[in-house]
């Protein structure tokens, strides 16, 4: 857990988050593991900003902070706060459903294409 705690989910959104350790997931409700695994999953990942999080694995926002709150108070997530509490990475554009990241491009690694399998919503 980093030294300072925040003080708002705003901080949480805007923060720069990676998960240091998994929460004890069989120990939650059935309706919250599979949310709470895929995030994990992301953060353990890549270090991702918390206003993203939502829009690349297309779940309700309210329902990502409200994991991500839950993590933090578990001591699963390092934070690090931007300057002027600017967001790490913008969003996409509205009219484009996936991030950059997650686009086709002709340099496309195989790891990448298997991170958009799992990353996709069956």
């Amino acid at each position: 857990m980093n030294a300072t705690a925040p003080t708002s989910a705003h901080e949480i959104q805007f923060s720069l988050l990676r998960l240091t350790n998994w929460p004890n997931i069989p120990q939650l409700p059935p309706e919250d593991m599979v949310d709470m695994a895929r995030i994990c999953a992301l953060l353990s990942w890549r270090a991702t900003a918390g206003v993203i999080i939502a829009r690349i694995l297309e779940l309700p926002k309210e329902r990502v902070l409200d994991i991500l709150l839950l993590l933090h108070a578990q001591g699963c997530l390092n934070l690090q706060a931007q300057p002027g509490g600017q967001p790490t990475a913008q969003a996409p554009a509205a009219n484009d459903s996936r991030p950059a990241e997650l686009t086709e491009s002709p340099h496309d690694s195989f790891i990448t294409k298997i991170w958009q399998r799992l990353a996709a919503k069956n």
